[in-house]
C-alpha cells in the first residue's frame, strides 16, 4: 500500500494527462474526427486532468471517493464502444449522431487496438490507482 500512497494520485493523473494528450493528438493532428460516445469519453476524461493535478498537489489521497464515479462511467461509455466495435451486428441503442460512426474502427497503428480500448484501459488504470490510494489513506 506504500506505493498507492506515494504514487498513486501522481500516476492517476500522470494517466489522465496522457489520454488528454494523445485525445487531442488524434483530432487536431491526426484529424482523425471523434464520434459521439467518443465526446463522452472526452467529457469523462478531461476533467480528470486538472482535479488529479490539484488533487496531487495537494497530497489529497481522498479524492477518489469523488472522482471514482466518473471514471467509472468513461469506462463503461468506453466498454459499451467496444461491445459496438467488436460484436458484429450489435446494435442495442443507435447513440451516433451526424458525425463518424460509433461502431466504425479507427486503427491508430498499434495493431488492432482502437481508441475505445485505450481510453477503458487509461480510465482502468485511474480507477485502480485511485481505489489503491484511498485503501491507503483508510489504513492511515
Amino acid at each position: 500500500m506504500n506505493f498507492y500512497r506515494r504514487y498513486g494520485l501522481y500516476f492517476a493523473w500522470l494517466f489522465s494527462l496522457i489520454g488528454v494528450i494523445w485525445s487531442l493528438y488524434f483530432s487536431d493532428i491526426r484529424h482523425i474526427e471523434p464520434c459521439f460516445l467518443c465526446w463522452f469519453q472526452r467529457i469523462a476524461l478531461f476533467p480528470l486532468a486538472i482535479i488529479l493535478g490539484i488533487a496531487t498537489y495537494r497530497g489529497d489521497l481522498g479524492i477518489g471517493r469523488y472522482l471514482l464515479p466518473q471514471v467509472i462511467i468513461g469506462l463503461m461509455i468506453a466498454g459499451y464502444q467496444i461491445a459496438l466495435q467488436e460484436i458484429p451486428g450489435w446494435y442495442p441503442i443507435e447513440m451516433c449522431g451526424s458525425g463518424p460512426s460509433c461502431s466504425e474502427r479507427s486503427y491508430i497503428g498499434l495493431g488492432p487496438i482502437t481508441i475505445p480500448m485505450l481510453s477503458a484501459l487509461a480510465f482502468a488504470l485511474i480507477a485502480l490507482l485511485l481505489i489503491g490510494a484511498y485503501a491507503a489513506r483508510e489504513k492511515d
